[in-house]
């Protein structure tokens, strides 16, 4: 064969024999390189099967953009049309708006509002520009925009968030004031509307443009505001931490987005969704710094929770406590399961499921849950994260076709909702132990706890629907990624060259 070829849902690269393309290094060999099944889809996994389960469609358009070695080189990027002058046109948006409603608060010499916060917020500031940065790292292909992007629209989200975060809780709902106080309390609201988005980013990491991926985060921001206060004031759902309204609303709006915007081809076997070994070392970076400050994520505003009646070390304390308690559960749980699975450690196991723990609590964070309660849903965030990667993640691509890069569904969707189910477990269990923070009676707490963690999830999955549809059918400039430019980062950046083929082919490569 003169080019790479689709065959029964198998890219098959030219030229050369099975054993050839297993002398690859390891770091370049897709994990799908085996005669083994293809874990992350079992309908096209062998040369003699069909294409079943919607993979026809895929070899179709496969077939029509080969990879890493085809005839036909990645089409060339300009970003002046599509990214940068829409980018320009947004922080001109953003000019106006800080220079007409956004003000400094009245501030007494009395006020210790910067030792209060600020700590929090460069806690927090760091998980999500080099925590989830970093863990975003992993592809090997990809290292540069993950980072960098993962900049870009933090910064971008922050400053729109300061904007919507504030028009909901000051001027259309609270003190409803003609005007945005910016203090640090809303900086830090805005940062974590940046780590939702972050989340979100994961879920469709490599598949999008850069224009794609900002306005798909751009869009989110306003759901997300008027989100988070539905749940928590108008529904009075307990979510200190953000189980509720940042992970498991990042989460499904991005795999919502996903179903709509990913590629037929970008799923798990496609050859460049793949780690080295100096990226999965650069990814445990992310990792690290997200496990160490997650005490202060869940923590950050606990010190000035109004409508209840305890006071804000007693909060903090709790948050911080059961937050390392859980987060020491779910590492040593992930290095069990992970270990169970395949005999073998996972890296991508060891990098996420073991910061399950610090999803899971969030919501009932600032409660009376126990040390040994704390620790119980750290192992069993730890071991439904890692078995979520293991099994339920390659069931979900194969059955209906989702496409999640980084297991934001592991590691955020499920621990979410997991975490939103321990605070109402709690609260109907310790209603007296808990009536400083409740806000309702032990059973009805529960009620609301639940429904709360309904409706973000339906408005997460239709906020994501709508903004992946809006995202890839109103544009302009009609860019779209090839095959060949999925999780690729020669297409955006000059110092990047584009892959070359290694010379040895002939292997089958599942793309599912």
């Amino acid at each position: 064969m003169g080019s790479n070829s689709f065959i029964s849902g198998q890219w098959v690269l030219p030229d050369s024999s099975r054993a050839a393309a297993e002398d690859l290094p390891p770091a370049y060999r897709c994990r799908h390189l085996t005669d083994k099944p293809s874990v992350m889809g079992s309908a096209a996994s062998t040369p003699e099967a069909p294409a079943t389960n919607g993979h026809a469609e895929e070899a179709a358009h496969a077939a029509a953009e080969p990879l890493l070695g085809g005839h036909h080189p990645s089409k060339p990027f300009d970003l002046r049309a599509t990214f940068s002058a829409p980018l320009a046109v947004l922080c001109a948006v953003f000019l106006a708006l800080f220079f007409v409603f956004v003000r400094y608060p009245e501030l007494t010499a009395t006020d210790a509002h910067v030792t209060q916060y600020y700590m929090f917020y460069i806690h927090v500031a760091i998980m999500i520009y080099v925590g989830f940065g970093f863990l975003m790292t992993f592809l090997r292909r990809y290292s540069y925009s993950a980072v960098a992007l993962n900049f870009l629209t933090s910064a971008v989200v922050m400053l729109e968030g300061i904007f919507f975060i504030g028009l909901v809780q000051q001027m259309v709902f609270g003190p409803k004031r003609s005007f945005i106080e910016l203090d640090l309390p809303l900086m830090i609201d805005s940062a974590f509307a940046a780590g939702a988005a972050m989340i979100s980013f994961g879920a469709v990491l490599g598949k999008t443009t850069p224009a794609q991926i900002t306005w798909l985060l751009v869009m989110q921001v306003p759901i997300y505001a008027f989100n988070a206060y539905l749940v928590t004031e108008v529904l009075g759902a307990l979510d200190i931490g953000g189980s509720i309204t940042i992970h498991a609303f990042g989460a499904y709006y991005g795999l919502a987005a996903s179903l709509v915007l990913a590629p037929p081809a970008s799923g798990g076997g496609h050859p460049k969704n793949s780690a080295s070994y100096t990226s999965d070392c650069f990814a445990m970076i992310g990792t690290i710094f997200l496990w160490i400050f997650w005490p202060s994520f869940n923590g950050a505003l606990a010190s000035g929770t109004p409508g209840t009646l305890a006071p804000g070390p007693f909060q903090q304390f709790n948050c911080v406590i059961n937050t390392v308690v859980s987060l020491l559960g779910a590492a040593v749980a992930a290095f069990v399961a992970s270990s169970a699975v395949h005999g073998k450690l996972d890296m991508v196991h060891v990098q996420n499921a073991t910061l399950a723990g610090g999803v899971a609590i969030g919501s009932a964070a600032n409660m009376m849950v126990g040390p040994g309660g704390a620790l119980a849903v750290g192992v069993a965030a730890g071991l439904l994260s890692t078995l979520g990667y293991a099994y339920i993640m390659p069931c979900l691509e194969a059955k209906i076709g989702l496409k999640d890069t980084c297991g934001v569904h592991n590691l955020h969707g499920m621990p979410g909702v997991l975490g939103g189910l321990v605070a109402a477990i709690v609260a109907a269990a310790k209603p007296e132990a808990n009536a400083p923070v409740l806000k309702f009676s032990g059973h009805t707490q529960a009620v609301y706890q639940v429904a709360g963690l309904a409706a973000n999830v339906a408005i997460a999955l239709l906020g994501g629907t709508i903004a992946g549809l809006l995202t890839k059918y109103i544009d302009p400039a009609r860019q779209s990624l090839d095959t060949d430019d999925l999780f690729e980062d020669a297409c955006f950046w000059e110092e990047v060259e584009p892959e070359k083929p290694h010379g040895h082919t002939g292997a089958a490569i599942d793309v599912e």
